[in-house]
C-alpha cells in the first residue's frame, strides 16, 4: 500500500486508527479501480465483435432472488455465455450507494423514494401492488378495521418499502398497533401465518398461495405499488452488458398469484337512502 501510495504521490489511506481504511483520496479511486479490474476480467471475453462479454458485478435485494434474478441469470446465460456475472446482496439503500461509489456496475433494487444522483439511470422493471396478509382465522371486513382489532407486524422504516408502507399509513391515517419492526418478508410472512398479527407488503411470488395458513388481500382504492427496478452508472460505451441484462429482466414471466381478494383503502361509503317525496293525492272530481 505504500509502494502504490508513494509511485502516485498521494496518501490513500488512514492509518491514526487501529484498522486501516481509505481516506477521500482513497475512495475517489475507488470507481478507476473497480473499472481497471473489470476491464481485466473481461480481457478473455468478446473477441469477437459481434459477440457480447465480458464481467458485470450486480447487486440485488433478496425478495429478486427467489424468481426474478435467477431466471434473468439463466436467459442472459444461454443467449450471451461470454458474460460473467459475479452477484452481491444487501438492502437497496447500499447496493444504490455501491453502484454510485462505482463498487457494482448495476443494482436490482426497488425504487429510490428520491432522485438518483447524477450520473445513476434507472430502469422500471415489475410493480408489485401492496397486500394486507393475514392469517386464515382473522376475520375482514374493512382494512380500518382489521388494524385496529389486530397487532402490525411492520417492515423495517430502515428500507425503502419500509417507508413506503408507513407513507401509506399516514396519507389514509390509518392507526396501527405495532408491535415489531423485521428486515425479512419471508420472516414476516412465517409470523402473520403463526397468528401473531397482520401486516402489508408487496405482492409475493406465488408461495403464499400454496400456504393455507394466509389470506391475501391486494389494497385498492387507490392501489399502492413497490416498483422494482435496475439502477446503474451511465458509462459512454459500457452499456452494452447492462442492456442484455435489462432485456433478460424484462422478459421474466409474472410469476406472482393472480387470485386474490380486493379491500379499499378508503372506507367504501354506502349511498344514502333517499325518500321518495310524496305528494297529495288529488281526485279528478274535484278538478275543472
Amino acid at each position: 500500500m505504500s509502494a502504490l501510495e508513494g509511485e502516485l504521490g498521494l496518501q490513500l489511506f488512514d492509518r491514526s486508527a487501529r484498522t486501516v481504511v481509505l481516506n477521500s483520496n482513497g475512495r475517489a479511486l475507488v470507481p478507476r479501480a473497480t473499472e481497471l479490474l473489470r476491464l481485466y476480467d473481461a480481457m478473455p471475453f468478446g473477441v469477437d465483435k459481434d459477440e457480447i462479454g465480458g464481467a458485470l458485478a450486480l447487486g440485488a435485494i433478496p425478495p429478486t432472488f427467489e424468481r426474478l434474478l435467477p431466471d434473468a441469470l439463466l436467459r442472459m446465460r444461454q443467449r450471451n455465455p461470454r458474460v460473467a456475472v459475479r452477484v452481491a446482496t444487501g438492502v437497496s439503500s447500499d447496493l444504490v450507494r455501491r453502484v454510485e461509489r462505482g463498487e457494482l456496475d448495476a443494482a436490482i433494487v426497488a425504487e429510490p423514494p428520491f432522485k438518483l444522483a447524477r450520473g445513476l439511470v434507472w430502469h422500471p422493471i415489475v410493480a408489485e401492488p401492496l397486500v394486507l396478509l393475514v392469517s386464515s382465522r382473522t376475520q375482514v371486513t374493512t382494512l380500518a378495521d382489521v388494524l385496529q382489532r389486530s397487532t402490525f407486524i411492520g417492515i423495517s422504516r430502515q428500507s425503502w418499502t419500509g417507508q413506503l408502507v408507513h407513507a401509506m399509513l399516514r396519507r389514509h391515517r390509518l392507526a396501527v398497533q405495532e408491535t415489531m419492526e423485521l428486515d425479512s418478508l419471508e420472516t414476516i410472512c412465517a409470523m402473520v401465518a403463526r397468528g401473531f398479527g397482520v401486516s402489508i407488503m408487496p405482492l409475493a411470488p406465488s408461495q403464499w398461495g400454496r400456504n393455507r395458513r394466509l389470506r391475501v388481500y391486494r389494497l385498492v382504492n387507490p392501489a399502492v405499488e413497490r416498483q422494482i427496478g435496475l439502477v446503474h452508472r451511465f458509462r459512454s460505451g459500457l452499456e452494452a452488458l447492462e442492456g442484455v441484462l435489462l432485456q433478460s429482466l424484462l422478459q421474466v414471466p409474472d410469476g406472482r398469484m393472480r387470485q386474490s381478494t380486493e379491500l379499499s383503502i378508503r372506507p367504501l361509503v354506502a349511498p344514502r337512502k333517499i325518500k321518495a317525496r310524496t305528494t297529495p293525492h288529488r281526485s279528478t272530481a274535484h278538478q275543472g
